[in-house]
């Protein structure tokens, strides 16, 4: 997922101006008013021009000759890495041409969809203005506020403790740093559009990578380590590594791609890393027509422990993967690469409109994420498979858990995708993600996204797909600065694809709705054909959660189970399984395990640590297997090897 904003985001504007007064609005949001009468009282008074500028946006005061604003100055921010070991980064913000009673503010969310109050590391906050000593009101929880002076110069000093995990947190210790901008630096709500500037000072011997363009100084390249963004949005969705990584880059249609790693070298293959980029990003730049940066940056962390993720940005991506699960599972890094390489396109250009403009503080609207992430899982698997990186019965054995990922969650039966979405903000609670309470709008909006092509597909006689309904979008909202609305979305399908009959009962029904997925019908316009069939799998008789940032904490134990006899108890935490550190939960470590192997687990329980082991249960489960079938008719076989390949016909 991404929160901070790309493409054109719309500049303050005059809505509405009378002779009683003026609004601003910024994306169609109304900001605050000023009566014209007040405005001209300040401006005429001694010295009260100041006063009377403070009371509107730069942007929109004029000046004699020109009806733009007079450019301000930038932002500019400084960023001391030096005290590595402490984990603080030190940081110096300073605002030239501060207006009276400047706000300033610092978010509540980034990089996830979750209030997690980043205030909660800042300490030493210190303000001056024009080096005298300044008091900041508190307006709030995130807000500050300075004095009734203008300042020629308003400095703000604080430090900052990172001491997370990439790619969602921050973090700066003695190997290296990644930094999130949002979850590090003030903004000014009311001025998020002006230029900023931004120094990074590493420690000595380390090198620093960043998205973010190289600053200019009257027509000179910057000194070392300086760059620029044209506003705290892009800042924000600029992290920045630095430390002793290892950098590779190629060049593909123009367009220069950076591979930063920051991993022991013998835990990847650097021939088989960039490999796969290259097959992902080729594949997934012509199914789009349209590479729409110049430079794209790669930020691995392959970590000894702890687990692993991906997060999009407007010209990168910062993607984490265990060393030990990418030693047993090489390919687990080209699946994450290709979703948040996709996400280039979907969510950071083809944008929905309850995401902008970003608050930093509540959050936003995000029913859409079905679309925007779980569609965006559609087109990692599907680019894997067309870029070669993964056979068909890999595919489809892929298609097949999700279908039985969505089957085993009853909540399926109360929470549709839409709603899915909309409670993402609750996912930081390890209770929401119970299957009776929540469904994944990443799992079912993918499996939305398979039968929504296929459905497209059938209706056109393979004359048109979703890749289709992807480029318009693209098209006709990305390159032309728009976000799309649900609206938008349905009608660019229903515009493409009239002779989809269906489209407003998939929308209803299993979009906004509950209904069961019609599995079999949509695989069967393909050819394809759902197996189910009950087995005996492993039991382990209890069930773990774990809250972000938290640890995997038991939640319940079935009575009489065996892991009940041998002492687990509710709230006992879990750090390893069978002797290795759980980064996932204990049910993703069961594969290959069967009902009576015994299981050792390392737990902690009010300060000590326990040793328990006990042998799996049995329990029945229905798996699901998708198959080709044979002598399938030549409409279906077209419509399967266009849907797989990725064409059409012509």
């Amino acid at each position: 997922m991404d929160t901070a904003r790309d493409g054109v985001d719309p500049k303050l504007v005059l809505a509405s101006q009378t002779q009683f007064g003026g609004s601003w609005s910024r994306g169609g949001r109304r900001l605050y008013s000023v009566p014209v009468g007040a405005w001209l009282a300040f401006a005429l008074l001694p010295g009260g021009a100041d006063v009377a500028r403070a009371l509107i946006p730069a942007e929109a005061v004029p000046h004699a000759g020109s009806a733009q604003a007079r450019p301000q100055p930038p932002i500019i921010y400084e960023l001391d890495l030096r005290q590595a070991e402490s984990h603080l980064v030190r940081v110096t913000m300073t605002i030239p041409d501060a207006a009276p009673a400047t706000e300033i503010q610092f978010p509540a969310w980034n990089a996830l969809y979750q209030i997690r109050d980043f205030f909660q590391d800042v300490q030493d906050l210190r303000a001056a203005c024009d080096g005298r000593p300044l008091e900041l009101a508190v307006v709030d929880l995130d807000t500050r506020r300075g004095g009734p002076e203008p300042c020629a110069e308003l400095e703000v000093r604080y430090a900052v403790y990172a001491n997370g995990e990439p790619p969602f947190s921050s973090a700066l210790n003695d190997e290296h740093e990644f930094l999130n901008p949002a979850m590090l630096l003030f903004y000014l709500p009311r001025e998020r559009d002006r230029s900023v500037r931004i120094k990074v000072i590493p420690p000595p011997g380390w090198k620093l990578a960043t998205l973010l363009a190289e600053a200019e100084t009257a027509g000179e390249f910057k000194a070392a380590d300086e760059f620029k963004a044209a506003s705290y949005d892009e800042l924000a969705d600029s992290p920045i590594e630095t430390g002793t990584f290892e950098e590779y880059s190629y060049v593909q249609s123009g367009a220069t791609y950076r591979v930063i790693v920051h991993a022991p070298a013998s835990d990847y293959s650097p021939e088989r890393l960039l490999q796969s980029l290259q097959k992902i990003t080729a594949t997934e730049t012509a199914l789009m027509r349209d590479a729409p940066f110049s430079r794209y940056t790669f930020i691995f962390h392959f970590a000894r422990a702890g687990g692993g993720g991906g997060m999009e940005h407007a010209n990168g991506a910062a993607i984490s993967v265990s060393g030990e699960r990418l030693r047993r599972h090489p390919e687990a890094v080209e699946s994450i690469a290709a979703h948040e390489f996709f996400h280039l396109w979907n969510v950071k250009r083809i944008r929905p409109q309850g995401l902008e403009p970003v608050d930093y503080v509540h959050g936003n609207d995000t029913s859409e994420l079905w679309f925007s992430e779980g569609v965006t899982s559609t087109y990692g698997e599907l680019a894997l498979l067309r870029a070669g990186l993964i056979s068909r019965q890999d595919f489809y054995a892929n298609l097949a858990q999700e279908i039985r990922d969505l089957e085993q969650r009853p909540a399926r039966k109360s929470q549709s995708a839409v709603q899915a979405g909309r409670e993402a903000w609750l996912e930081k609670y390890a209770d929401y993600a119970r299957p009776e309470r929540s469904i994944s709008y990443y799992n079912k909006g993918e499996l939305l996204g398979y039968l929504l092509d296929l459905g497209i597909r059938h209706a056109t006689a393979n004359r048109r797909s979703l890749d289709d309904v992807m480029r318009s979008l693209n098209e006709n909202f990305a390159r032309r600065g728009r976000f799309f609305t649900r609206a938008d979305l349905e009608k660019t399908i229903a515009d493409l694809v009239p002779q989809f009959a269906g489209l407003d009962a998939f929308f209803r029904d299993d979009v906004a709705g509950t209904a069961e997925l019609d599995y079999h019908t949509y695989l069967g316009y393909a050819g394809l054909r759902l197996f189910e069939e009950t087995v005996e799998g492993p039991a382990l008789g209890f069930e773990a959660q774990r809250s972000f940032g938290g640890p995997l904490r038991v939640e319940s134990v079935e009575p009489g189970s065996n892991a009940e006899k041998a002492g687990l108890a509710r709230g006992d935490i879990l750090p390893t399984m069978n002797g290795r550190a759980l980064t996932g939960l204990p049910t993703d470590q069961l594969a290959g395990l069967r009902p009576g192997q015994v299981v050792k687990f390392r737990v902690r329980r009010a300060g000590k640590a326990v040793n328990i082991k006990f042998a799996l249960g049995r329990k029945t489960e229905t798996i699901y297997r998708v198959a080709e079938v044979p002598d399938t008719s030549v409409e279906r076989r077209a419509v399967r090897e266009g849907w797989l390949e990725g064409k059409t016909e012509q």
